[in-house]
């Protein structure tokens, strides 16, 4: 994507908080280099009419990074699509290729997506050094600085492949004008309705398979498993927020026959997958051991994130080692039982949406991909 000389300026990208409960980091930075150009767009509208907003998807099989980019939909490219950018995807199996790809395009002033900061976290590429540093915006990197690529990297967009090495997203400038698409309702159908392949489930079946996984005593002392469990929570809580600000707007009440009802509906969702991702990690006690060892007794959650000061040793149940931290498991009957149970309503909540989308009907129209 390029633009007048100032909007090409590396100056006028922003990166963003690195919140682990805003969804996939590759909508931010899509929403970063629009703005780089020129294009202010909001992220709700981006993430709803994609479709990116209803991406509910479970597998035992795949990892949480791969499980954000599990879609039956190409929601990163449709979000492009949306805001009238081409969306170029390709992958190397060396670096050095990608990264002179990359030279070569934002030389021109073009902007790149790749994931290459920490968990395959995506970031805005604006130029490649000889010596293959990128100068890039992204998650908790609000100014561009460089980022040593030159051993490579790897990822995923979601709707894309599933992680590839040293993959990227070349944006360039539209070839029709902007689609500001006012009805969510055919890409909502298409993701959670979407057909189960690659031992992935989607949309209300999937949070009724994690639920299931939720009932096996000790699963949760898994890392790899609560990492799956976190994703499908914690990415519902989100997409469905941002469904539910923006079908409030007061213009949705004109283009959708239901707005009221859905905005309630995603509402529930998010309600309800919050609880449960709060759950699967619970803040409360980061603080100090103090500020742990009153939460535990006195919340419902069967996973405490631990401050960084206590040792292993001192805390009551198995410890877990995550990207985002260490966490104390505490399992007891009644926990995971009510754990299930929140699980089963957030899967209510999301076939009442569902069936929502259903009764308003969906007349096809264009979503962007």
């Amino acid at each position: 994507m390029t633009g007048s000389a100032g909007r090409r300026s590396p100056a006028l990208l922003r990166g963003w908080t690195g919140d682990l409960r805003a969804g996939a980091m590759a909508f931010h930075a899509l929403r970063a280099a629009l703005a780089a150009g020129g294009r202010e767009v909001s992220l709700d509208w981006l993430i709803a009419c994609s479709g990116e907003a209803f991406a509910v998807a479970w597998s035992e099989r795949l990892s949480a990074c791969d499980l954000q980019a599990a879609r039956p939909l190409a929601t990163t490219a449709a979000a492009a699509h949306l805001a009238g950018v081409g969306f170029e995807t390709a992958w190397a199996d060396a670096p050095d290729a990608a990264l002179a790809a990359l030279r070569r395009h934002t030389a021109r002033g073009g902007l790149a997506l790749a994931p290459c900061f920490d968990d395959r976290r995506v970031g805005v590429a604006a130029a490649v050094d000889a010596d293959g540093r990128v100068l890039a915006v992204g998650p908790d990197r609000l100014a561009p600085a460089w980022v040593d690529l030159r051993g490579g990297w790897r990822g995923s967009f979601p709707g894309g492949a599933l992680a590839r090495p040293n993959v990227y997203a070349l944006l360039h400038e539209p070839t029709a004008a902007e689609r500001r698409a006012a009805d969510l309702r055919p890409a909502a159908a298409a993701m959670l309705r979407g057909a189960a392949g690659r031992g992935v489930v989607f949309g209300p079946p999937a949070v009724r398979a994690a639920a299931r996984v939720l009932g096996r005593a000790g699963a949760l002392r898994d890392a790899d498993m609560l990492a799956r469990l976190l994703c499908l929570a914690e990415q519902a809580e989100f997409g469905f927020g941002c469904a539910e600000r923006w079908l409030s707007q007061p213009a949705r009440a004109a283009e959708l026959p239901n707005a009221a009802e859905l905005a309630r509906r995603a509402r529930m969702v998010r309600a309800a997958a919050g609880e449960l991702a709060e759950r699967l990690w619970d803040r409360r006690g980061q603080a100090s051991a103090a500020a742990l060892a009153r939460a535990v007794p006195g919340r419902k959650s069967m996973v405490f994130a631990l401050p960084p000061p206590l040792a292993d040793a001192d805390v009551p149940g198995p410890v877990l080692r995550l990207p985002r931290g260490r966490a104390v498991v505490v399992e007891t009957r009644s926990r995971r039982a009510a754990a299930v149970r929140l699980a089963e309503v957030t899967a209510n909540a999301v076939a009442g949406f569902a069936a929502a989308v259903d009764r308003a009907g969906v007349d096809g129209a264009d979503v962007g991909g």
